[in-house]
This record gives C-alpha cells, sequence and structure tokens, in this order.
C-alpha cells in the first residue's frame, strides 16, 4: 500500500521538484503513515495556535477599543453637566371643521 499526500495548491510547477517530493512522500509502511500523520497533525496544532492567538489579540484589541469609547463618552457626559430632558409639549389637535 502506498500512499501520498495531496500535492499542495499552486499555480507554479516544477516537475522534478514535484517528482522529487514525491519519491521523498511514499508511505509503504505503518511507521511512515504513523510518522505522517503526526507530522500532519502537529503542523495543525501550530496553525491552530498561531490563529487562536491571532483571534485572541485582535479580541483583546478590540476591547481595548471600546474601553477608550467608553470613557469618552464618559468623559463628555461629565462635561455636559446635568441637563434635564425636554419634554415636547403635545401640540394642540385640531378639530375637523364641518363646513
Amino acid at each position: 500500500m502506498s500512499l501520498k499526500p495531496a500535492a499542495p495548491l499552486s499555480t507554479k510547477t516544477n516537475s522534478s521538484t514535484n517528482t522529487k517530493k514525491e519519491n521523498e512522500m511514499d508511505i509503504s509502511s505503518p511507521h511512515e503513515l504513523t510518522a505522517f500523520v503526526e507530522d500532519v497533525l502537529n503542523k495543525l496544532d501550530t496553525k491552530f495556535d498561531v490563529m487562536s492567538n491571532t483571534v485572541l489579540e485582535r479580541m483583546n484589541e478590540m476591547s481595548d477599543r471600546v474601553d477608550s469609547l467608553e470613557a469618552s463618552i464618559q468623559e463628555l457626559v461629565s462635561s455636559a453637566g446635568p441637563m434635564s430632558p425636554r419634554i415636547p409639549s403635545p401640540r394642540p389637535v385640531k378639530s375637523p371643521s364641518n363646513e
């Protein structure tokens, strides 16, 4: 049984390089398959960690921005002083005329 990993998605291919890589990546024993799977899982784990850290970093940045916005709004409210809300006076309702 010979398993080969999927070829990378690339528009640039070099046939001699690809053939060499394919020959190096031939999996013909259970031990090679185990090593290949472990390598793939390690790479996925690394990529997941990087993406997770990126997401957490962006969330922290957004949290800082929201905190800054809240502080700015609070400062504006405080500098405006106490203001009573204006209640609009009711407009007189015109009754329909029977002319």
